[in-house]
Formats: C-alpha cells, structure tokens, sequence
C-alpha cells in the first residue's frame, strides 16, 4: 500500500512538474513587424506575417523544436523594401495551431503548396530552409506554375535526414510523445540550457551571436501544450525525406546557400545537386553555419533580391573552380 501510494505519489509530481514546465514559455512573440494574419488551413490555424509591395516572396522556416518565422528576423523587413514577403509558423510552431497529432513530411509539403495555392493566391518565388527546403520539392515538381523560382537554404535529404526512421524512430517517437517521460525529456532538450547548447554548437558558427533575446524566442516557440509533437517527429526522423527523386524535376530557377562552416548537413553536398541539376545556383557564405541568413544577412538578403528580380542565373565556372563565397576577397 506504502510503495503505491509513493508512486502515485511520484508520478503526480512528474505530471505537475511538466504541467509547469509546458507554461514556462509564454506567449511566442511576433517581432517580426508587418500585419499578422490566420489562414484557416485543413489540418489547423496557421499565423503568418506579411508586409511590403512588389512580387510575393514566401519565407518558410525550418523544422526543429522551438522553429518559427522568428528565423528570419533578419530578413523579412529588409526582403520587404523589394517584395510582398510572406512569413508563415508551419503548424506546430509559433504563434499557429499546436494540435496533437502525427506529423509526416506531406503535412509540411501541403501546408506550403495549399498556403500559395488558397492565401496568397499567385506564384511565389520561395525561400525554404534545411528539413523544410527539401520537404517543399514535391509541392514545386506537382505544382510547377506556383512556385516561380526557388531559394533553398542548407538543404537535407542529400545523405541527412533522407531515410525513414524504420524501429528505432518508431521507439523514439513513441518515448517523446508519452505523457510522463517524454515530457520530461522534451522540457529538458528546450530548456534554456539546452536551446543555447544547440544554436551555438550546430545553429551557429559565431556563438556570440546567440543572445539572451534569441534563446528566450526559442524558448517561448517550444512550449505551450501539444508543442512537443512536431519537434518529435523531426527528432524521431517521421519528416525524413529524400531531395534527388525530385531535384532532376524541378522546372524553376534555383539558388542554394549554404554556411561554409554548416557541419549538418555540409556544404559539400551541394557537390550532388550541381551533378544532378548543373542549373542550380550555388552560394557558399563565410563565417556562418546552418544559418547563413542570419549570419551573413546583409549578403544574403542582396543575393536573394538579385536573384528573384534578375530572372537569370549567375553561374560561376565550374572548370575546377569553387563556388562564389560571400564574403570572400580572394
């Protein structure tokens, strides 16, 4: 009787403990200026951000826990000098809809292909980042007339992420989205140490870029109730998916950037995209890793804006040579 009231005794703290853990965050902030909007999406309430004048430019972050359009802080306002920039939080992320659900990689594709399709109503030229920039491929190969040119930013599925999750994911994603244990390990991968110890060893290359208002963003992003189940089917590899089906399909213009300093994925794959599509674009930016829009903002907020209003691609030589880096004198 004793060891059963302890443990009901336990697992009542452990349910308390994450209760307050899943509030700690706050509301998400929306600094990114412009007017807030909701788009009424099948599967859930997605917020976006839009602002400027001029062709529409779609800005679509990428996936992992505490995600939102706060990625391109450092971008939305200045993109909107030339274009009409749209900034949505994919569902489970953000400021939009959390539902307790199964994610698999078509809810992403759909939400980018259905949120041109139905709210923005014309084609867009896209920038996507990493997971996301391989998971918007199926909707730009099924849907070539909505999607104008395509901006794609560390890109996976070239040898990271590419592959179902098979037993072991299976086993993973059901620890994350149990109610006691895996709350208890969610809360402590987004906790404040823990979001720190991911942008400056893997996000970032300068760490000292990582500042407390950042950390705080990220932190607020990955809490609030059911925000553990995206983040879990990415950790799990439920989103992985495979970029070469559709890279050799693709019709649009297509820029990749890429932080020289990115270990995951690395800039070296872009070697297998230029074989496969030797169209594509490459930009290789210094001193940054995953997030070169970041980073390297003022550089890359240029190249996306020469690139889109050029309808051209700038294509360096490949007899031997590497591609243009940003930032590089030499």
């Amino acid at each position: 009787m004793r060891a059963a009231l302890t443990t009901a005794g336990t697992l009542g703290a452990l349910h308390a403990l994450n209760r307050h853990l899943e509030r700690s965050g706050g509301p998400p902030r929306t600094a990114l200026g412009g007017e807030r909007r909701r788009y009424r999406w099948k599967g859930g309430e997605i917020a976006y951000s839009v602002a400027g004048e001029g062709p529409p430019l779609l800005l679509v972050h990428g996936i992992y826990a505490g995600a939102s359009s706060l990625e391109f802080r450092r971008n939305f306002g200045p993109l909107s000098r030339h274009f009409t920039v749209y900034a949505p939080d994919l569902l489970g992320c953000g400021a939009s809809e959390k539902p307790r659900r199964r994610y698999d990689p078509e809810d992403v594709t759909s939400q980018i292909e259905d949120l041109v399709r139905e709210e923005i109503g014309q084609p867009v030229h896209l920038v996507a980042s990493s997971l996301s920039a391989a998971l918007a491929l199926p909707a730009a190969v099924r849907s070539p007339r909505l999607f104008r040119s395509l901006v794609l930013i560390c890109p996976t599925g070239l040898g990271t992420l590419d592959r179902p999750s098979g037993r072991l994911g299976e086993a993973v994603y059901r620890l994350l989205v149990s109610p006691l244990l895996g709350d208890l390990l969610y809360h402590a991968l987004v906790s404040h140490r823990g979001i720190r110890l991911y942008l400056e060893r893997m996000a970032y290359h300068d760490p000292s870029r990582v500042t407390e208002e950042i950390v705080e963003d990220y932190h607020r992003t990955s809490h609030g109730p059911n925000a553990k189940f995206l983040p879990a089917a990415f950790v799990a590899g439920k989103l992985n998916q495979p970029a070469l089906p559709y890279w050799t399909q693709l019709r649009q213009r297509v820029m990749v950037c890429w932080g020289r300093e990115a270990r995951t994925p690395p800039p070296s794959e872009l070697g297998t995209l230029l074989r496969y599509n030797p169209r594509t674009a490459p930009r290789i930016f210094r001193d940054a890793a995953l997030l070169p829009h970041d980073e390297r903002a003022e550089d890359f907020n240029r190249e996306v804006a020469d690139f889109v209003s050029a309808g051209r691609i700038k294509t360096p030589e490949r007899n031997g040579k590497r591609p243009i880096e940003k930032g590089d004198r030499s």
